[in-house]
């Protein structure tokens, strides 16, 4: 999965599918000072939001040293280059900026990376003399500039707009197992060491810094009176700090606003915007409702807001833990419990939403992260005033949170008092189930999704209409009255409600609850024979030929990785349409055999290397391809550098596997065999089972579930056992299974949900997954498989508490790796291997839920991608994914082996 953060770079350019910067069209502003100024025989090209630029007759330059970065503040940038310029066209040097100035505005904003912020000219001097000269001509031509400060640098002595660090000149990438890749430079001895980009200054041991600091003066207390002991969040506008009052003694929370940093669509100072906020919080902090403001100060040319500590959960964070559609206990008391205890958090956050309208103050951006619930979970105080303004006075910042604002605020980037109402109703619809990113991209869902939690919750007829009077896209600032909006509330016949007399119906099996009914569970098979028609007419529709970054929409990892991939890639979305359709269109096969597969880019794996697109090429008919790519693999240095099905060894040998049976080269199962031999040696193996520690960026950790753990592992050893015979290899995978199964943790008495990372013994935390590529479902499929292959007791023992967390219908996400489609694909893995009729009815009631994401477009059917932010066709994130499912419901049958996410049950008994 790609983080939150860089996930927000694919957004700007594209309102349907994640793109990157390439795809924006610049502003003529800079490039037009560009023009005026250089002289003939300059070599330009673009490079995403970067336009670089090449002296006449330059070689290929240092591969690294000393390089300048320039900054600017947001509406100066073309004065800047202005003056930049002639410097650097004077001196030969190469260099590159910003294409624009919406590129300056973007890079400059909170949401952006706190590493890359504020570079708006970079310079790639020839030499250390070269990089003196210039630096001082750039620090003299732009004296009194200055702009955000770049925290990977260090300044230029005496100047507040040039920076300078040691870093890599051109891209020297070392591809990763998982596609991804790191930059690198050389050591003096040639040694490759990562290109660190750290939010601080830091160079590499050999690197002389040209101009020594000064020694550091100890911290003093901010304004004489904070001391930050503990960071809690960092991001581009600063960073949130505990700190202890030397006055009181106890414990604040600190806002920091860095100078040069802006926030919003509108693009305002973050200093003025964290000043506003301390003002708006003291005109409410009277009603009790907000968080308490304790001071405002600048220092350094920072801005501090200082607040009260809040002990407690973030509302999104509180009701997942407590709401029973999460935790399974779907008893009519516990959902009633619930439902009270949450009517009395929604009082209270129409009571603050009353309160700031009262006095002309509205929130703007009331959201699950900003509303904070007490440990009893009896009060909730608002404590982000970032967004809120004060009518007809302060400017809009155009922010929100996509679910939670109104189609208005979406459309306008106004704030006005019916959007914060919007904002709680959907805040009361994420205390049923958080699909707000869902029905916030696509707005048709909200109702279908809000009518499926009142029939599946029963739910009274007067939450579900507060919920949708709240949320009502028509709705005007008259329409509503704050002393109305919590006699609502209060009216919630919450307590006596006959609904939960009975059991809920969502949480009686899919058998029961239809038995008798002239409707079975979930869409017909004609209905999912049509849907999945759709979904392949969308993909073939949308594909781009003509691209060579991708073929079809994806998720933002495409561009990061590979165009290829069997996960995000072109060879996932063919696998699906080949198995939708039978066949593939010859120009898409085409775009797919006319890539270079350079092991450099592609690694050698199952989902995001050259083992899954071998796979692929085998199915749509080209062995010869799938063989040459294997003999590639083979030979790959990555080939054992990861242990995990996703990206390493086990995913491999799966593929090994696959195609000994179907090319019958014996080298293949040789491959297989060394792959299980690597593993082998580099498991760790004890009483908890077997494991194998990995090296992440806090140190060594042990992942735990199918994808990237030992359960996936498991299967593949598994499969290993059975087409050698050799025994070893099934206790090995049974250990490694075993581990994975010590790690689970029992929800509401009858559900088996498990860890992304291993705990140490007795050791509590973590967020708990319920999905294939983390979680519950991956752990299932191994199990469901090992129990095929030989009877055991232990696996059969705790197999019902495995498939009860995954007979789910609501899930954040629709996708296969990461959310419903593959909860439902083990579901009829379970049918099919256990041989029972139940778990093909479970799994077409998740496609019920699965289809309540469903966007119909001209082009046919597609689903929402990565945090439901945008359409995607992939196999991991997107619609192919979810449709093979839906078209797997049609065929699967007990004793059946049609799972389509590259298995080999061909080898199971």
């Amino acid at each position: 999965m790609i983080s939150w953060q860089a996930l927000q770079f694919y957004l700007p350019f594209d309102q349907r599918w994640y793109e990157t910067a390439g795809r924006h069209l610049p502003e003529p502003e800079h490039l037009a000072v560009f023009r005026s100024l250089a002289p003939d025989g300059w070599r330009t090209r673009r490079r995403g939001l970067w336009f670089i630029a090449d002296p006449p007759a330059a070689g290929p330059g240092p591969a690294q040293g000393w390089k300048l970065h320039v900054t600017a503040l947001p509406g100066e940038s073309v004065q800047v280059l202005r003056l930049a310029l002639p410097v650097l066209l004077r001196a030969g040097v190469r260099f590159k900026f910003l294409i624009d100035p919406y590129a300056v505005r973007l890079t400059g904003n909170k949401t952006f990376s706190r590493t890359a912020s504020g570079k708006f000219i970079t310079v790639y001097p020839a030499d250390e003399q070269q990089f003196h000269a210039v630096g001082g001509a750039l620090a003299a031509a732009l004296e009194g500039r200055t702009g955000p400060y770049i925290l990977s640098d260090r300044r230029w002595p005496g100047s507040t707009a040039v920076y300078y660090r040691y870093g890599g000149f051109a891209a020297v990438n070392r591809l990763r197992p998982d596609g991804l890749s790191d930059l690198m430079i050389s050591a003096p001895d040639g040694t490759p060491v990562p290109d660190v980009r750290a939010p601080y200054f830091e160079a590499p041991d050999w690197a002389v810094d040209p101009f020594p600091p000064e020694p550091e003066e100890p911290d003093a207390p901010l304004a004489g009176r904070y001391t930050p002991h503990t960071a809690l969040a960092f991001g581009n506008r600063g960073g949130v700090y505990l700190a202890t009052d030397a006055q009181t003694g106890r414990d604040v929370v600190l806002k920091e606003a860095r100078p040069g940093v802006m926030v919003g669509r509108a693009g305002r100072w973050a200093a003025d915007v964290l000043a506003k906020e301390y003002r708006l919080l003291t005109e409410l902090a009277d009603t009790g409702l907000f968080v308490r403001p304790v001071d405002f100060f600048h220092e350094c040319g920072h801005a501090f807001l200082v607040e009260e500590v809040l002990d407690g959960l973030h509302y999104g964070r509180h009701s997942i833990v407590h709401n029973p559609v999460v935790t399974l206990g779907l008893e009519p008391e516990a959902v009633r419990a619930y439902l009270l205890a949450q009517r009395t958090l929604w009082r209270g956050l129409a009571l603050a939403v009353a309160a700031a309208h009262e006095r002309g103050i509205l929130l703007g951006d009331l959201s699950y992260t900003n509303a904070f619930v007490s440990p009893d979970g009896a009060t909730v105080r608002i404590l982000d005033l970032e967004t809120a303004v004060r009518e007809d006075e302060d400017h809009h910042l155009g922010i929100y949170t996509v679910g939670l604002a109104s189609p208005r605020l979406v459309a306008t980037d106004r704030y006005d008092r019916a959007a914060d109402w919007h904002a709680l109703g959907a805040l009361v619809l994420s205390s049923l189930m958080v699909v707000n990113n869902t029905t916030g991209f696509h707005r048709p869902a909200l109702p279908r999704f809000l009518a499926a939690l009142a029939e599946d919750l029963a739910l009274p007829a007067e939450l579900v209409d507060l919920v949708g009077w709240l949320t009502d896209a028509a709705a005007t600032d008259e329409d509503f009255d704050g002393s109305e909006v919590v006699e609502r509330i209060d009216a919630l016949p919450l307590e006596t409600h006959p609904g939960w007399d009975r059991p809920v119906p969502l949480a009686l099996p899919a058998t029961v609850r239809h038995h008798g009914t002239d409707r079975p569970p979930g869409p017909s098979d004609a209905e999912l024979a049509a849907l999945t028609e759709q979904v392949a007419a969308y993909a073939e529709a949308v594909a781009d030929p003509q691209r060579e970054d991708r073929l079809f929409p994806a998720d933002p990892l495409v561009f990061q990785t590979n165009p290829l991939s069997v996960a995000y890639g072109a060879m996932g979305v063919l696998h699906g349409l080949h198995r939708l359709r039978g066949e593939v269109p010859e120009q898409l096969l085409a775009w797919a055999l006319a890539r270079d597969v350079d092991p450099g880019r592609y690694p050698p794996g199952l989902y995001l290397g050259q083992a899954g697109i071998a796979w692929v090429f085998d199915e749509l008919g080209r062995p010869e391809v799938a063989g040459a790519l294997m003999d590639r693999a083979r030979v790959h240095p990555l080939r054992f550098a990861d242990p995990g099905v996703l990206h390493g060894a086990a995913g491999y040998g799966t593929a090994c596997l696959h195609l000994w049976q179907r090319l019958g080269d014996d080298r293949l199962l040789t491959d297989a065999l060394e792959a299980g031999e690597a593993l082998a040696a580099g498991c760790v193996r004890d009483e908890r089972g077997a494991r194998w520690p990995q090296a992440g960026p806090d140190g060594e950790r042990v992942r735990v579930g199918h994808g990237h753990g030992a359960s996936g592992i498991a299967l593949f050893l598994l499969y290993l056992h059975l087409a050698t015979g050799q025994e070893c290899w099934y206790r090995l995978g049974r250990e490694a299974l075993a581990f994975d199964l010590g790690q689970g943790t029992v929800i509401s008495g009858r559900a088996l949900v498990f860890p992304g990372t291993a705990r140490e013994p007795g050791a509590e935390g973590g967020v708990l997954r319920n999905y294939w590529d983390e979680g519950t479902a991956g752990v299932t499929t191994t199990v469901l498989r090992y129990l095929a292959a030989r009877p055991d007791a232990e696996l059969l023992a705790v197999l019902p508490r495995l498939l009860a967390d995954s007979a789910r219908k609501y899930t954040v996400l629709p996708q296969l790796f990461h959310g419903l489609a593959g909860l439902g694909n083990v579901l009829l893995d379970a049918g099919e291997l256990l041989y029972e009729e139940r778990w093909f009815a479970e799994a077409r009631r998740v496609a019920e839920g699965v289809l309540l994401s469903r966007i119909d477009r001209p082009q046919g059917v597609v689903f929402p991608g990565e945090q439901a932010l945008r359409e995607s066709t992939d196999f991991a994130t997107g619609s192919i994914g979810v449709a093979l499912f839906l078209d797997r419901l049609r065929h699967a049958r007990p004793g059946g082996r049609t799972n389509f996410n590259f298995t080999v049950d061909g080898l199971l008994p």
